[in-house]
């Protein structure tokens, strides 16, 4: 657990951590006085609900929450992941979805893509002042300070509508600064490594969480070629990841659609590198003991879909780009064998995955849920 804060001036922070049923409360400190503090919490139990305090150098309170460690393994008791892409701005200041993913208890809240800022290509002024509009709306303080969340960009947040790469529309892209803007704004795990992408994985307990980076390593003059999407680099890593996941549950995230049932694979996949996306595919049907989920976004609306596989196998891939509210194409695509729902844009949702046991076999179950709290969509996921 990483507890992560923007201060108006470098400061030394300390982080007091206590356990809401009671016990010794942990103190930890950062290491330098920093205007972007990332403070490590070390050693907490899991399956836990724990309560923080954040002071300055001087003693002075900074911000309070609370949040819920997530358990080590999977149990009869259920645990829930949180998902949802675009938000853009509007999002950002309706309290209902963020109210909601807190008191259902979800364990973690996955934002995947156009989340805060909106088509600033490399104005840094204007993409840093969307980051502080972002960070002054109180349902967003309230979710962050009490739920960790993990992020990854889609083309609003890189640069532009449908960008990619290190250049669009004649206009060069600067890929470099855009990576090193985004790590500061986000606490992403893996800020520090030095790869070529914003690409990471992390464990929330039992379940592995991994987010690719669709935007700023598509090689553009090899448009359709196998590695134009993700790059040689990132797509060696993530066959990697997937062979070497001991995970019952893996989510891999894709910013755009990983399938081509909506707008006909438009700036995704199905447009770019298809013999890449068969290669992942094939490393998922021969996985064992563990499944792997797909999430996407970009396409604003909510569906769902169960992508037939040789052998009567499918994958499961749900596309939920409903935190906005925002217009887009309709709910269904033309083919609609595999597509189990559909939601239309202009509504208001978001996503959540229950994990646990039953006798021994691990059990996932998705479900939608509107700005009410009603349950759209329930289902119970296939092995």
């Amino acid at each position: 657990m990483a507890v992560w804060m923007h201060l108006p001036e470098p400061d030394r922070v300390d982080v007091v951590v206590s356990p809401d049923a009671g016990g010794s409360p942990k103190a930890f400190a950062s290491r330098a006085a920093e205007r972007i503090q990332v403070v490590r919490c070390e050693g907490l139990l899991p399956d836990t609900r724990y309560s923080y305090v954040v002071r300055d150098s001087k003693g002075r309170k900074l911000g309070s929450g609370g949040f819920a460690t997530a358990p080590d393994e999977l149990s009869e008791n259920p645990f829930q992941i949180a998902f949802g892409t675009c938000f853009h701005k509007v999002g950002l200041y309706r309290p209902e979805l963020m109210k909601l993913v807190q008191e259902r208890g979800s364990r973690a809240m996955l934002v995947l893509g156009d989340s805060a800022v909106d088509d600033r290509k490399c104005d840094y002024g204007l993409i840093n002042t969307d980051y502080m509009l972002r960070n002054l709306s109180p349902p967003w303080q309230q979710l962050t300070a009490n739920v960790p969340v993990f992020t990854s960009w889609d083309d609003h947040d890189y640069w532009h509508d449908d960008s990619g790469g290190t250049h669009t529309r004649g206009q060069t892209i600067d890929v470099d600064g855009l990576r090193k803007n985004w790590r500061t704004q986000w606490n992403n795990p893996n800020r520090s490594v030095d790869r070529n992408g914003v690409y990471f994985q992390t464990q929330i307990g039992p379940v592995q969480f991994i987010s690719l980076d669709t935007r700023s390593c598509r090689v553009n003059e090899q448009r359709g070629q196998l590695n134009s999407f993700l790059g040689e680099e990132q797509m060696a890593w993530v066959k990697t990841q997937l062979n070497e996941s001991t995970s019952p549950y893996i989510l891999l995230s894709s910013g755009t659609m990983w399938s081509d049932y909506i707008s006909n694979g438009k700036d995704s996949w199905g447009t770019w590198d298809t013999e890449g996306r068969e290669e992942i595919f094939q490393v998922i049907d021969a996985k064992q003991g563990s499944q792997v989920i797909l999430l996407s976004g970009d396409r604003h609306g909510a569906r769902g879909f169960a992508i037939p596989r040789p052998g009567g196998k499918k994958i499961y891939e749900f596309e939920v780009a409903t935190l906005g509210g925002v217009p887009g194409p309709g709910a269904f695509g033309q083919d609609r064998s595999a597509q189990l729902f559909g939601l239309p844009s202009n509504s208001w949702a978001f996503s959540e995955f229950s994990f646990r046991s039953v006798a021994g076999v691990p059990q996932a179950t998705f479900r939608l849920v509107n700005e009410r709290g009603e349950e759209l969509q329930t289902i119970l996921l296939e092995s």
